[in-house]
Formats: structure tokens, sequence, C-alpha cells
């Protein structure tokens, strides 16, 4: 005990001392365990009474300090647990991975084990909080207590205590009493007054509401029986600290000591003091505040001395040696409900057993009983006690009910993965709604899951893409012939005439080829027009295959590179000098010159690329030029007249001595002279041509038979791949005649056009024909030469060709309109002007454009067909278009252009999908106003003009030997 007045020393090492004073109490010990919370580095509650543990003992979860005073029947058990801040930061300190809610529930139910302990071995129960206020979180420890006391305690612990001898000292009951609960706050309000009525109030207050709380829970009832604890009806179990400071800053109160020091008053101070004092008339001059100020003060001198939480314990300590501990707290008694007051022996020995079966064993991993119940409390207390947990997962539970049961009452037949998501997502708002805690993720995960096996069960879309981005609708487990993704167009068929609706295409053949021949059985224009065939694939094996370009045909490609570079190194500067110029202009490099050689060579060459605008200089004729073209027909004197027209003023070959002030405004043409080789090479042009009709077989060297080209014709596929079906359409449907300019396209004839948009424009050229040099003849030559040419002179020296020309654009919905300008849709014929023509003919023109029809979505309208109306003029019209389309340049893919007969009506279908060699080149989701040239366009230049031959004029495929300009 040294120089203190109690002993203290930690369980179970009692001191023998000790234990001799004890057993002199015999049957009159009462045990009080102090428990509650703490916040001093040695966990100590025990400040209030005065008492405070050996400096070298460490605090530890489920530690237990004795305190006894010598004289008194009052053993104190003090509790450590996980309450106390030393023992919960030396616990977080030896957590790996700190988790709050397995932290806390590991907490709370170590606390509950060690309370536990203590409701079974104490008469009396302190409970300590060191705020000034009721901790209602204590109310939730003592339902959680009483819920492991009846369902788990219960169970074991009287069949256990039977096989001991504790058994018949705390009975069926298990304990010694129905302990008194009483509660130490250490700390006072600030802002209350520490005056005796303000702390009985405050005290009675406090008091109110925690027996209002502890009733509510049926913590404490009218039975003694039936009640976890027991608080007395007639004293006070509230105690507040008011007065004394239990843990002061010694550090201030060093500086306290300090100042006291440096201000006392020196012996010179208390002499004046003496001398003032005799200088009064009589002895007491000074009176004192009277009787009642002293009795006032002595009130109040004497409820400080009695307030302390010693007295207040003992009050209730006599009660239990009185035998009235039971009667102050419950109205129903019973027998055994009787206060058991054990000696020191006999409570060590139940302590022993208590602290075994609730404590140690239950820290034992390797603890095994035969109770089964006991063997539960063991295994499963921590689990129980979570409540949190069960709640948690009960609402979980219930929203992943719910939301299973959106997922499938909105889900369709067959859905692809982005409708999955949003059922998913709907889904896991439903749960979210329901479900919240920690577990709601495991819900979320578990909802993904199950609704992921139910899609996959037969559910599970197709969702192979379309060539406009739709999926496929049908299931992706049930077999089917062919996808359908249920998107519907309304698409006109090749001559215009006849709508139809047309399924979301999924292979390049079904977009560009066979919805067309479908469309053709269906309209009685398409099955009599006249059709230009362009060349296709013929295999000559069954295993034929899709070729990859560059790595089946390397050689071939560096040999062609070859040969064109010395031709190409010349005129590569000028030629890449005017390309730069307009950046959608058609390309001409040394690529494009190697792919287009032969097609030079078959067709006896090609003028320079010219174009027109109104008002320019237009007086240009073949003779800057001539002498390229002599060269490149060495080897073909069959070409007996060449006709070279020019419409465009970015030719950088002028006339020279041919122009005229008058000859504005007209196209110069100068015949060549026919030599007397033409009539000799008149069958050799004929075989030629016969040759020419049969695409696969032209340029047999070249034309594979076993590989195709899996995608369209384009500038760099190369002369050798044919694709396996043509994408373009070329039909003549009728004269000129069926064409009025005053109406329009009719609906009877073109359908779906929009009103003011089925104009076409009107082009106007004006040629002026120039004789060649004539050489001396003999008459009998002369006189044929004379029959050629005679349809020249009929029509006079000059020549007047009306040409109609209209670039039709589609939307998906079947809207039809033609363009007057890249940027403008024809609104009528108010909006045709002279030089109309040439904004479209002469100009890019976008492959996408706004569709100018109503509706809730912007659609976006394809260029898809050319209509020209060929003037009846000894002319061909020659059609070359190049699309450029991303890093593309489509072409027809004939080495024979095809040449459109006169006074005819003729309608260009372009490809409805464009494809590289294996790439598929989707359509722009939105056009900017600003470039709209972004999405592809249609190279301007695409019309040419060249002189018709008498016995070729209605063969539309045949010509292609003589030269032409384009337009």
């Amino acid at each position: 005990m040294s120089n203190t007045n109690y002993y203290t020393w930690k369980y179970p090492d009692i001191p023998e001392n000790v234990a001799a004073l004890l057993s002199e109490l015999k049957h009159s010990l009462v045990i009080v365990g102090v428990i509650g919370r703490s916040k001093c580095p040695q966990a100590n509650k025990m400040c209030a009474f005065d008492m405070k543990p050996d400096v070298e003992q460490e605090p530890a979860d489920g530690q237990i300090q004795c305190y006894y005073k010598p004289g008194t029947n009052t053993l104190l058990l003090h509790f450590q647990t996980t309450y106390d801040e030393a023992v919960m930061g030396r616990l977080v300190l030896q957590q790996k991975s700190l988790v709050f809610d397995s932290f806390y529930e590991q907490v709370r139910c170590r606390f509950i084990r060690s309370m536990l302990l203590a409701l079974h071995v104490c008469h009396i129960l302190v409970y300590v909080e060191t705020a000034p206020t009721f901790d209602p979180t204590l109310v939730t420890i003592c339902q959680l207590l009483k819920y492991v006391r009846e369902q788990h305690v219960l169970e074991f612990l009287p069949q256990l205590l039977r096989e001991t001898g504790a058994g018949q000292l705390l009975g069926e009951r298990g304990r010694l009493c129905t302990p008194r609960m009483l509660f130490l706050f250490e700390n006072y309000p600030v802002d209350e007054e520490r005056t005796r009525e303000c702390i009985s109030g405050y005290e009675f207050q406090t008091e109110d509401r925690i027996y209002e709380l502890l009733r509510q829970c049926n913590i404490v009832t009218n039975s003694a029986a039936s009640s976890l604890l027991a608080l007395p009806n007639n004293k006070q179990f509230v105690f507040y600290n008011a007065y004394e400071e239990l843990r002061p800053d010694l550090l201030l109160q060093s500086i306290e000591a300090l100042q006291l020091t440096m201000h006392k008053p020196d012996a010179k101070e208390e002499e004046e003091d003496m001398e003032i004092l005799e200088l009064a008339p009589f002895k007491g001059f000074v009176k004192p505040f009277g009787d009642s100020f002293e009795a006032c003060q002595s009130e109040e001198q004497i409820y400080k001395e009695s307030h302390t939480v010693w007295k207040f314990l003992q009050r209730h300590v006599q009660d239990a040696l009185d035998g009235v501990f039971d009667e102050g707290s419950f109205k129903q008694l019973t027998h055994s409900s009787q206060c058991q007051l054990l000696s020191s022996k006999d409570w060590h020995n139940c302590m022993a057993i208590m602290h075994n079966l609730l404590i140690e064993n239950a820290n034992d991993v390797n603890c095994t009983t035969s109770n089964v119940a006991y063997h539960a409390y063991l295994q499963n207390l921590e689990e129980s006690l979570n409540y949190e947990k069960k709640f948690w997962s009960h609402l979980s539970e219930v929203g992943l009910k719910k939301g299973i049961s959106a997922y499938k009452h909105a889900a369709p037949a067959f859905y692809d993965l982005k409708t999955h998501k949003q059922l998913l997502a709907d889904a896991s708002l439903v749960l979210e709604d329901e479900g919240r805690g920690p577990y709601a993720d495991a819900a979320l995960a578990k909802l993904s899951d199950i609704c992921l096996k139910f899609w996959h069960d037969g559910r599970q879309q197709c969702e192979q893409l379309s060539l406009r981005g739709h999926p496929c609708t049908q299931s992706k487990d049930k077999p089917h012939e062919k996808h359908s993704s249920g998107v519907v167009h309304i698409s006109s068929c090749n001559c215009g005439r006849t709508q139809g609706r047309r399924e979301d295409p999924f292979t390049l053949r079904q977009a560009n080829y066979e919805f067309y021949e479908y469309m053709a059985g269906m309209c009685n224009l398409c099955v009599k027009v006249k059709k230009f065939h362009f060349p296709v694939f013929a295999p000559s094996i069954s295993d034929y295959r899709a070729a990859a370009f560059e790595a089946a045909f390397p050689l071939l490609l560096q040999a062609a590179k070859c040969q064109d570079e010395p031709a190409a190194a010349g005129g590569e500067q000028d030629l890449n000098m005017d390309a730069a110029g307009d950046p959608y202009s058609q390309p001409v490099n040394a690529t494009e010159q190697a792919l287009q050689k032969p097609e030079h060579t078959l067709s006896n060459g090609c003028s320079q690329p010219l174009s027109a605008t109104y008002g320019s200089d237009l007086n240009m004729s073949i003779a800057g030029f001539g002498d390229s073209l002599h060269e490149e027909q060495v080897d073909s004197p069959e070409v007996s007249s060449q006709l070279c027209s020019s419409l465009g003023s970015r030719s950088n070959s002028t006339s020279s001595g041919t122009s005229s002030a008058g000859s504005e405004n007209e196209l110069i043409l100068q015949l060549k002279e026919r030599n007397e080789e033409s009539d000799s090479n008149a069958v050799v042009n004929e075989s030629l041509s016969d040759s020419l009709s049969d695409a696969p077989r032209m340029g047999h060297e070249l034309v594979s038979t076993t590989e195709y080209l899996p995608g369209l014709v384009h500038m760099s596929s190369g002369c050798e791949l044919l694709p396996l079906f043509p994408s373009w359409s070329l039909a003549c449907v009728g004269p000129s005649s069926i064409y009025s300019h005053n109406t329009g396209l009719q609906e009877h004839f073109q359908s779906g056009f929009l009103s003011g948009a089925n104009f076409l424009l009107p082009w106007d050229v004006h040629v002026r024909l120039v004789q060649p040099h004539k050489h001396p003849q003999h008459p009998q030559q002369q006189q044929q030469n004379n029959k050629k040419t005679q349809r020249y002179r009929k029509h006079g020296d000059r020549l007047a060709l009306k040409i109609f020309v209209g670039f039709e654009y589609e939307c998906s919905r079947g809207h039809r309109f033609m363009m007057c300008s890249p940027d403008r849709v024809l609104r009528g014929g108010a909006d045709i002007e002279r030089d109309t023509s040439t904004k479209v003919v002469n100009n890019n023109m976008p492959l996408y454009f706004p569709c100018p029809c109503r509706g809730q979505t912007s659609y976006l309208a394809q260029l898809m067909r050319i209509h020209v109306v060929t003037p009846k003029a000894p002319v061909n019209i020659i059609l070359d278009p190049k699309v450029r389309v991303a890093k593309y340049t489509f072409t027809l893919g004939c080495n024979i252009l095809p040449r459109l007969s006169q006074s005819a009506y003729w309608i260009l279908r372009l490809p409805s999908v464009y494809q590289g060699d294996d790439i598929l080149i989707a359509p722009p989701e939105k056009l900017e106003p600003d470039d709209m040239l972004a999405g592809g366009c249609l190279l301007a230049g695409m019309f040419g003009i060249a002189e018709t031959e008498t016995a070729d004029a209605s063969d539309p495929g045949h010509g292609a030997s003589m030269t032409f300009t384009r337009l």
C-alpha cells in the first residue's frame, strides 16, 4: 500500500495480505465493477476515486485491475476494454489493413465480452463517461448484451456451472444478482453553474433521460429475472464530478505555482498593512458580512465536501449489505432474486470459472467443446452481434430481388449489349433505392452476374453490325440465313422510277448490287433500258478468294513504278503544282499515271483535263497539245479523226493562231486529216472495239482470274483486280424528249422528288469547227473523205450543244432532290440561271448533304445519281466520275470509258456504300456547315466530249478508242 490508503493488484495475482484482509469479511464482500471510457495513457477510470495503478503498468484489452481500501467491504474491479483510448490505440497499431466496419465490429465485440463478465461477477457496475452528456450508444450495447445473455449465455451457462462448484453459489441465473448500474460523469458542463441546485437539477435531469431510454428498450423492467440491469428507485444513480479536476495539466500547474511565487508580497508590505490597521479607532472596526452569508457559505462547503464519488458509491454498497438491494430496484420480487454476497474465496472461484468460460476460451482459437450452444457462442458471437450487417444485408437482398424483377420485366426477347447495359443500369437504380450500406456493392455485382446470365440464356442478340452501324436483332444462339437489323430504308431503283423498302444491308453486295437487281425485277423500266456493262471478276477456279493487293503482287507494283519513273519525272513538278491549287481536284500523280497508262494506250490517249467557265477566254484548240497526242498514237494509226473540246480555264494549253475576236465563249474544234491508212485499218479498229467490249479479256496478262478485289475499284487498286459485282449502274432510260424543262421530272417517271427540286440544269456548250490543212489528194480518196465529214458541214462551222445535267441526292426516307450548287438545294425553276450548271459541273460536289425534309432528327442525303440529257449533235458525252472518300478515290473501273449516245436520257447510279480493300467507309454522323466536303466528294471534271463515229453512234461502250476532253 506504501504511501496510499488502498491496495491495487492485477487479477488474478492477489497479494497474501490482501487475501487475508478480504477473508475476514466473510459473506459481506460487495463487488463493484468500474467500466466505460477513458482518455488517459494508462486507461485509468479510477481518478474520481482518487486511485491509480502502478506507473510501470501498461494497459491491455481484457485486463482487470483490483482495488481495495482496508476497513471497507468494497472490492473494486477496474476493467480495461477497447473503449479506452489507450487500448484502442494499441489495437489500431496492430492492424495490417484497417477497414472501418470490420474494425468497429471487433472493438464492439470485445467490449461486450468484458461487460458481459462484469454483469455476472459484480453487484454494482459503475459506467464511467468522459463526456458531460449521456452517450446513447450505450443503449445499443445493453440491447446486444441482453440478446447475448438470453440467446447464448443462458443456453449453456447453467449446464456448465452445474458441472463445477460455482453452480450452487450462482444458481440458475448464473450471476450474483441483477447488478445495479451507476453512471459517473467525470466532467461537468462548462456553461452550467456549479451550485448545489444546478448540479442536483442537472443530475436529476440526466437520470430521467437514462431511465426513459433503458425502460423503452426493456433493459430495465419491473422484474429482476427479465432485467439486464437494475436502477435504484429512490436513490441517486448519476454522479457529476463538478468540483474536482481529475486530470490536471501538470505544466499549467507548474506555471501557476511560478506566478504565485513571483507575486508573493514581501515582509515590508506586511508591516505597512499592520501600520494601517493600527489607525483603526477600535478593534473590530472592519465588520464581517453577517450570519446569513456565513450560513450560506457553510452549506455550499458542506455539499462540496460531501459530494464525492466514494460517498455516492457507499450509499448503494450499504443497500447490498443491508439486504435491500433488489427491493430498492424492482417492484416484483421472487425468492430466487435475492442478492448473493459471497466470501472472498468463493467469489474468486466463481470469478475464475466465469472468466474462463466467457473470456479466455473465446480468445483461444483451439478451444473445443461438446456443448453446441457454447460452441456457437465461441465461434459466432461476433457475427451474431453485427446487427448492422444483418440490417444492410437484408436491405441489399430486398433491393436485389426488385432489381432482378425490374430487369427481367423490361427485357425484350432478344437484345444487344447496349440494351443489356441500359437495362442493367435501370435495375441498378432500383436496387440502390432499397439496398444501401457496405453490402450494396456486392449486391450490385451479384445483380450484374445474374442479369448477364439471364441475357446469355438464349436472349443474346446477334449484334453483327450492318454497313450503316445498326446491330442485327436476331438471336445469336439460333442459326439464321441472313442478318436483319429491323431498320428499313426507302430507296429507288437504278433508273429512279420505282421506290421500294430496303432492309439495312450487311454486306457490300447487298448494298450495291442485290437490292438494285431485286428492284429491277419490280420496275417496268429497268428491264427495258439499255445498260452499260462494267467489267467484273470472272473466276477460272472454284476456290477463288479476295486478294490482298500489296501482299499478292509486290513485284507487279514495283515493276509498274519502275516503268513510270522516267516518264513521270519530267512532268511531276507541274502536275503537283496544278493539283496543289485544289485539294479535291482529280489526282494527277505518278501512281495514277502508272495505273492509267494502259488505259491511255488502249484508248489512243486522253487530252489534259479541262473545264469551262463562262465569261473567260475559251479560244482553245487541240493544236497546242496535238504533238503529244501524235506521239502516243504512233502505234495506233487507225484513229481517223479526233474531236477534243475544252470548257475549262485550268488547261495550260492555249490556242496559238486559231483564235479570233468573234470567237469568245466558243470551243474551237480542229479536225485531223484522214490518211490512206484510215481505211485500211478499219478492220483493225473494229476488232479492237470488239476486244474492248469484253472487259475480263482486256489485258489478259494483268487481269486476275483467281483473286478478286474485295472492295470497290479505286485509283490504287490496280487494273489486274476486278470486283465480284458492279457497284455502279449506267442506263439509258429513254430519248431526250422525255424530259421537259418546263415541268421538270414528273412523279410517274421519277418518284420521290421534293417539290421544286426536280429540275435538271441546262448546260450550253458552244463549239466552232476548224478544218485541218488540206494536202493534195487523189480525187477518189477526196470523195471518200468528203462523205466522212459531210455531217459537220451541214451544221455549219459552229455547233451549239444543249446538255441537261442533274446531281441527285437521296436520303434514307426516300426523299430526292437536285442541287444547284455545292452548298444549295434547288428550290424551283427560279433558281436556275445562265451559269448555274457551271457551279455543279466545275466544282467538287459533296457526297453527303443534309436533307431539307422535316423530321425529329436530321437525315443525311447521299449523292446517288447523275442525270445527263445528251444533245442532238454529232458528239458523244464521256463519263469518267471519280469519288474521293477518305484516302480513296473511287472510279468506274473501266479501261473503256462509257460514251453516252446522242439525244438520250442517261442516269449514272453511284454506289450506296463505299469500301476500300478491306475498310468500310461509314458516312459521317454530322456535317459541319463550313466543311461539307469532309464526308467525301465527287471530283469536278467527270464529263468529256468526243467525236461521234457513224458506225459507233449507237454503242455506249464503243468509241473509247477516240480522244476525249474533260468538260
